[in-house]
């Protein structure tokens, strides 16, 4: 069967049935496994289908074979071109024939083998014959399904046929030439696309009188034709490859797609647009070509002739239009050679392939899913026919972070006016617990509590620096537990120490420490409420808070502090066996405590078993540390704590760095590791002095939260952001003004150009004893300061625009009308005119006056001031916006 010429075809109208034509041409019905009865002999062609033979017959001497869409027969009738140019109908399944039409026959003036033939989709009974070349006849006929050779009223089954007057084409095309094949097009009614004379692609429309061709191509790639689907596109193949042509402008191919070896088959989907799908010969894959970018041309008239096409696609050139491209892949419907294919007329990206051996699978295309992320966090993608966008409760189940920096700007999570109150929207522990830090950090610093620290929210970093840095010496103490007389312990004591308490949030003393036991108590947390007690020698009250827990295993861990027997090395190694196995950290953390605490007389304890206990809080374990360890080793322990936390991008390190430079490295990993930009730059634009804003890691942070925000439109928080980086740079004083100058807006002058606010600057040397000039507010600039030419005038009060130049004392920037002071306003030092004064205008006519002025019009008008103006300007905004 492998010598054979094979193919198989899909009913364009009965979607479950297809033929299969080689020596024999077989009638085959699709239904699913579970349908089918059990004693019914089928092929598998899929996991969840079979076919059954329906019926068969001898294709002897038939070359081609198209199935009709006549949607009316209650089976396939099919069209057999033979060798000697006759055309029949048969219906293999001969149970009722309502037309008529089985039996029919369209025979040619001069018999030659018939090359292919088309069935008409759109006018069903007309039939497209491409026949071998003949010096006195035409090589393409079009004939009526409905009027033939042979008389259908004398036809019988057991009596010859009786001949009638022979029957004429109704269209007879391309007089003495060679057709290798032809289809019908949707280029308009009646239109043809042939392969012809090995090297012409032609399009013929059948209304044309003349018979000639109305569009001519030349290209060696013609053994065969196919049109698209309500698309302008045709393709061709050859011994090289195939060709894409526009069928408006049939100069030169749009695609041109070589191949390894000749392509034995091509076709378009019917179901999507500009795919088409290539088999070349002894390949076991199929190729899909997606073309993408098709030409679109300024002409919107149908093709007239081949040189009228010409100057088309000249002209689309010229205009810049791109051409198309094309995305090819390979598929494989079977593991071994394939002899031909066939797309489902109906259902999206399915077809059958035919293999050499005569085994026939089903396919499903899985098609090429195109993904655009949107500028508000969606994201859209192309499937089955239609966009798609996934659903914003999609992201809330994923907890994207995008999803998530969205959701916090829109309640102004960053920008409330105190830092702890951010921390409620945080919608994070971790940033929770940094923005108290952060509250607390500000908070003790303007008590006056830290002194000469570099950053404005030191860490505890800085706060204990080392001794050769200047820094502190410690006083130790050796202190005895007021509820074991026989126990001893060293504590050190120092201001920087104590100032490092208070950033841990403990304090110094008991006093400060029992409102932390209760809090801690009261959130649920006995354990670490236990273990501050006894961190404060106060067994007693841990003891306590262990016997009103509620869980009983806290109740028996209370009797470890009960205090040792008789035997007090015994107890203590007892404790130190039995902590490893208990569930909490800060139970572990007390038993090791106390039994490391030595007795009278004893040398300086092993703390580091408490020190290590990483699940304990950060705060506590260097509250503790600072506590209870001599300056060499808080120092070391201090600082690799810092190291390690920052190379883990852990937001609990920003304790020990406060907002630093090595605050900016920890962020930075966070930052790579979370994808949380939103917090870093809101915490760079609330903390950082101007020294640091200008790092590149924080610039770099704060321009992606400033395109997130402009994507997101929100405007309101972008604003806010600027607003805070200048206030921030306008806090350092000098230096600070170039970075607030880059945030500026001003109104450009109409005549030169230039920005027309006043420069501080510009302000003209006066002589000791003149008079002093009048206040900012009451210097009217009316003009440009540069060019001199007059402002517009305002609408409303038909003055001209100015408003007062407000200087700047701090950074030297100032503005006026429209170009005052930057985007912050008054509000940081920098200067400018008060709102009311501002210039406004209207985005459609382009008049407008001052703010307040138009703010006043607009309360009680709809359209613009200007007498000869009708442009209605309160309409072009929402009216939560005027």
């Amino acid at each position: 069967m492998s010598g054979t010429k094979l193919d198989i075809l899909w009913s364009p109208v009965h979607h479950d049935k297809f033929i299969v034509w080689g020596p024999d041409i077989t009638l085959y019905e699709v239904a699913k496994l579970t349908e089918i009865e059990k004693k019914t002999t089928f092929s598998q062609i899929s996991s969840t289908r079979g076919a059954t033979v329906v019926a068969s017959q001898s294709a002897s001497g038939v070359r081609c074979v198209d199935i009709s869409a006549i949607a009316d027969h209650p089976d396939p009738l099919l069209a057999l071109g033979h060798a000697s140019g006759r055309v029949t109908l048969a219906s293999l399944k001969q149970t009722y024939d309502p037309l008529g039409l089985v039996g029919r026959e369209f025979v040619p003036k001069y018999g030659r083998p018939c090359n292919g033939l088309s069935w008409s989709h759109d006018e069903t009974n007309l039939i497209a014959v491409a026949l071998d070349k003949h010096r006195s006849d035409n090589c393409i006929q079009v004939w009526d399904a409905n009027r033939s050779s042979v008389s259908t009223d004398e036809f019988t089954d057991n009596t010859a046929n009786v001949q009638s007057e022979p029957a004429r084409p109704i269209a007879e095309l391309a007089l003495s030439e060679t057709a290798h094949s032809v289809a019908w097009t949707d280029l308009g009614n009646r239109t043809l696309a042939a392969s012809m004379n090995m090297k012409h692609i032609k399009i013929y429309d059948l209304r044309e009188q003349s018979g000639t061709a109305v569009g001519v191509a030349t290209s060696r790639q013609c053994l065969g034709v196919c049109a698209a689907r309500r698309g302008w596109q045709l393709a061709s193949r050859g011994e090289a490859g195939v060709c894409v042509w526009d069928a408006r402008a049939l100069a030169r191919p749009l695609l041109t797609l070589p191949s390894a070896r000749p392509p034995r088959k091509i076709q378009w989907c019917p179901t999507r647009r500009n795919l088409l799908l290539s088999l070349q010969r002894d390949s076991s894959t199929l190729r899909l070509h997606d073309i993408q970018h098709a030409q679109e041309y300024r002409t919107s008239q149908s093709v007239d002739s081949s040189m009228s096409a010409t100057p088309a696609l000249e002209e689309g050139e010229e205009g810049g239009a791109r051409g198309p491209s094309v995305l090819e892949r390979d598929v494989s419907p079977a593991a071994q050679p394939l002899a031909a294919f066939c797309w489902h007329p109906a259902h999206e990206a399915r077809l059958l392939a035919l293999c050499l051996s005569g085994g026939v699978v089903e396919y499903t295309v899985c098609e090429r899913v195109t993904v655009a992320w949107g500028a508000r966090g969606g994201v859209v993608w192309a499937g089955g026919g239609a966009l798609r966008l996934m659903r914003d409760d999609f992201y809330g189940a994923l907890q994207d972070v995008s999803h998530r920096m969205q959701r916090r700007a829109a309640t102004d999570y960053g920008l409330k006016p105190d830092l702890w109150q951010n921390a409620d929207l945080a919608e994070d522990e971790a940033l929770s617990g940094l923005w108290h830090f952060l509250a607390l950090s500000k908070s003790l610093v303007e008590d006056g509590c830290f002194r000469n620290s570099p950053w404005k929210l030191p860490g505890v970093r800085t706060v204990l620096r080392a001794p050769g840095d200047g820094g502190y010496r410690s006083e130790a103490v050796p202190l005895l537990l007021p509820d074991m007389p026989n126990r001893k312990v060293t504590v050190y004591r120092s201001a920087e120490r104590t100032c490092a308490l208070q950033l841990c949030g403990w304090g110094w003393g008991w006093e400060n420490a029992g409102v932390g036991v209760e809090r801690a108590e009261a959130e649920g947390t006995p354990c670490r409420a236990a273990a501050l007690a006894a961190f404060h020698l106060r067994t007693r009250a841990a003891l306590d808070v262990l016997a009103r827990a509620q869980e009983p295993r806290l109740r028996v861990a209370a009797l470890a502090l009960a205090g040792p027997g008789a035997d007090e090395r015994l107890w203590r190694d007892a404790m130190s066996a039995a902590a490893p196995a208990l569930p909490d950290a800060y139970l572990r953390a007390l038993l090791h405590f106390l039994a490391a605490t030595a007795s009278a007389g004893a040398a300086q304890p092993d703390l580091s078993a408490v020190l290590n206990e990483t699940e304990m809080r950060l705060e506590d374990r260097v509250a503790f540390a600072c506590i209870f360890l001599p300056d060499g080793r808080l120092q070391e322990y201090v600082r690799a704590t810092c190291e390690a936390l920052t190379e883990q991008g852990d937001l609990a390190g920003i304790l020990l760095t406060g907002v630093s430079p090595e605050g900016v490295a920890l962020l930075q990993r966070w930052v790579e590791a979370t994808g949380d930009v939103q917090s870093a730059a809101l915490l760079a634009a609330r903390c950082c002095p101007a020294d640091l804003l200008r790092d590149r890691r924080v610039s770099a942070w704060l321009e992606s939260y400033r395109t997130l925000l402009d994507g997101w439109r929100m405007w309101w928080a972008r604003c806010a952001l600027d607003t805070c980086v200048c206030a921030c740079a306008g806090e350092a004083g000098e230096g600070a003004g170039a970075l607030a100058a880059a945030r500026r807006v001003g109104v450009a002058c109409n005549y030169c150009g230039k920005c027309v606010a006043a420069p501080a600057h510009s302000a003209r040397p006066r002589a000791a004893l003149a008079r002093l000039p009048p206040p900012a507010n009451k210097m009217k600039i009316s003009s440009c300061p540069n060019c001199r030419k007059p402002l517009p005038r305002c609408g409303v009060c038909l003055l001209h625009l100015g408003t007062g130049s407000g200087f700047v004392s701090v950074g030297g920037v100032g503005g006026v009308g429209g170009g005052v002071g930057g985007i912050v306003g008054g509000s940081v030092g920098v200067g400018g005119a008060q709102f009311g004064g501002w210039f406004s205008w209207c985005v459609a006519c382009r008049h407008g006056g001052h703010a307040a002025h138009l703010l006043q019009w607009f309360s009680e008008h709809s359209e613009c001031p200007v007498s000869s103006c009708s442009c209605r300007c309160s309409s072009l905004d929402p009216p939560d916006q005027l």
